[in-house]
């Protein structure tokens, strides 16, 4: 960028780190190569709005701009063409930039919602996110208005009185926002007068399903000035204050135009890196790294990190790093730290948090006990432990189990060591592909817990229990539903999870992959796994055209689930042998 340079800001730069437009107009930095928007392009989400895309422009009169042979000129003119002509819906637009407002970029597509302020056809822009973007309906919630794909607009919608947007997707809410006032600078966007009670609406595409349309995908639509984020209010007495959307993104954009000016006309930055989820994949991190203290307390914890805000006062108060924090006297630090943090619930167990893994970070120490005395772990005769995998749309493809027998009440002939039994379908589910081989590992189970009733079922947290409580209602065959119902109220299930976090603490959590690790010593046969991976893994398993790569990769996800299963029992041992006062 240059001085001469217009400061336009695209529909990511409010939703993203400041930083990032700093380095974008710093004159002495050259731009990297990579996308914004790399931290939400994952498996699936291309398909996911191609396939909104596709119901939106299957509305009648329609106008689709998405093909890539039409130059950007060339939709441009065709947008503008659309919406004057009244289409109601156009998919692909291509908006022109506002030099006035700092911003450019076009959403995903517009529904015409009424007229704009001179009187011709006025639209509303409308986003596609491939993740839920709603909640259950709470008591700080208002109601939301949700159209069919089939008939996106706004003036048609139905009001939904059980699901309202969620804050935890302020990023993407700001985004929307960016396109409403981009068009309200070019004059386009509808008035309010038109729509459900003359509010200012973004459209959001997620992947919820909705309820009162049948559990059908729809375009939600936000009330922009709905007051449902939480901030910090220098003015406020409790230091914090719900805002709207609106509110946070005009707030946002106008910092970073700012920022913009400063970066352009040289001298001190205005903001300094502050490590935050994006920046895994950011395409300025080479730029931010070094100009980090290696045990900066935002590059060393990472569970429960604390937020911008948290960091920035922290460094104001003179503690920046792992060892700052483990020397600080949490008592003195508090009467001037918490008026500046109130906009995060429970702000004193954050940082007290954050101060005990630094501490354990300074001595290389992964794992703590919370407490003395032996620890009761669960066992049997027979015991299970139990782990499933889903695919990239959420489908349950392989339910694992580690059975470990020796008494062999199921086997004579499988020895006296624990062994592994899965049920497993590598291609894509409908929903009877699930149901059926749910349907499968669920009587497998159910028959074992039958024969045996003091078999213990051990999972590691509540994901198993809640996909099977679904699996109790989907499924069709009436057999399955008994069985969920025989297996739910046996007592045979134990959550592991419990147990460890009722006694220990650790640097990184105590998730399984960490606490099978730091404590029961265990590793798993793949270097990197991870459940984010083995649906990459499952997705060239079943997709890849190389056959061999498809079986690579079945093996793969396959011996994935195995050590997870194994890794579970592994803790079990670990915990009876070190901590249950038995020899």
């Amino acid at each position: 960028m240059t001085a001469s340079s217009p400061i336009l800001l695209d529909p990511w730069a409010a939703r993203s780190c400041p930083v990032k437009t700093q380095n974008a107009y710093d004159p002495a930095l050259s731009p990297p190569v990579g996308d914004p928007r790399d931290d939400e392009l994952f498996t699936g989400a291309e398909t996911h709005l191609r396939a909104i895309g596709d119901a939106l422009a299957a509305v009648p009169n329609a106008v689709d701009l998405r093909s890539g042979a039409v130059s950007v000129a060339g939709r441009r003119s065709a947008t503008r063409q659309a919406m004057d002509a009244g289409a109601p819906v156009i998919v692909g637009p291509e908006l022109p930039s506002s030099p006035q407002g700092h911003r450019t970029g076009s959403p995903d597509a517009l529904v015409l919602a009424g007229t704009r302020a001179d009187g011709g056809p006025g639209y509303l822009p409308v986003i596609v996110k491939d993740y839920p973007v709603l909640e259950s309906h709470h008591t700080l919630a208002e109601f939301t208005w949700v159209a069919p794909l089939n008939d996106p607009d706004p003036r048609h919608a139905r009001m939904s009185l059980e699901q309202t947007f969620r804050a935890g997707r302020e990023r993407a809410l700001i985004q929307a926002a960016h396109h409403w006032r981009l068009l309200e600078d070019l004059g386009l966007v509808a008035t309010p007068d038109e729509c459900p009670d003359h509010r200012r609406l973004v459209g959001v595409v997620g992947n919820d399903e909705i309820g009162i349309l049948d559990d059908a995908l729809a375009v939600s639509w936000l009330d922009l000035d709905h007051k449902f984020i939480r901030t910090f209010s220098r003015s406020a007495a409790s230091r914090w204050r719900r805002r709207s959307v609106l509110d946070r993104y005009d707030h946002e954009h106008t910092f970073r135009v700012s920022v913009a000016e400063h970066a352009l006309a040289g001298g001190e930055p205005m903001v300094t890196p502050i490590v935050v989820r994006e920046c895994e994949s950011c395409q300025w991190w080479t730029v931010c790294q070094p100009r980090l203290d290696d045990a900066d307390l935002s590059l060393r914890i990472s569970k429960a990190p604390l937020d911008v805000r948290e960091i920035s006062t922290l460094r104001r108060l003179g503690v920046a790093t792992v060892d700052d924090l483990a020397d600080a006297d949490l008592d003195e630090l508090l009467p001037a730290y918490l008026p500046e943090v109130q906009h995060r619930p429970r702000p004193e167990q954050r940082l007290r948090a954050a101060a005990r893994r630094a501490r354990l970070i300074r001595r290389g120490v992964l794992l703590e006990r919370n407490d003395e005395g032996p620890i009761e772990v669960a066992s049997s005769r027979l015991e299970i432990d139990f782990d499933i995998e889903t695919s990239p749309d959420g489908r349950v493809y392989l339910w694992g189990f580690e059975v470990s027998d020796p008494e062999h009440l199921l086997d004579s002939t499988t020895g006296d060591e624990p062994y592994y039994v899965a049920f497993s379908e590598f291609a894509d589910m409908d929903d009877d592909d699930e149901n059926e081989l749910a349907a499968r590992a669920i009587a497998w189970l159910d028959a074992v817990v039958s024969a045996h009733p003091e078999t213990i079922v051990v999972h590691y947290s509540d994901y198993e229990i809640v996909h099977l409580r679904h699996f109790g209602h989907a499924c069709q065959d009436e057999q399955t539903r008994d069985a969920v119902r025989r297996l739910l109220d046996s007592g045979c299930f134990v959550d592991l999870f419990a147990t460890v976090k009722a006694h220990f603490f650790g640097v990184d959590g105590i998730g399984l992959k960490v606490v099978a690790n730091a404590g029961a010593g265990f590793t798993w046969r793949d270097p990197d796994p991870g459940g984010l991976n083995s649906q990459t893994w499952w997705d060239l398993a079943v997709h890849d055209p190389d056959p061999q790569v498809r079986q690579s990769s079945k093996t793969r996800v396959m011996e994935y689930n195995e050590d997870d299963v194994k890794a579970t029992l592994a803790v079990r041992r670990w915990l009876v042998e070190k901590f249950s006062g038995q020899s």
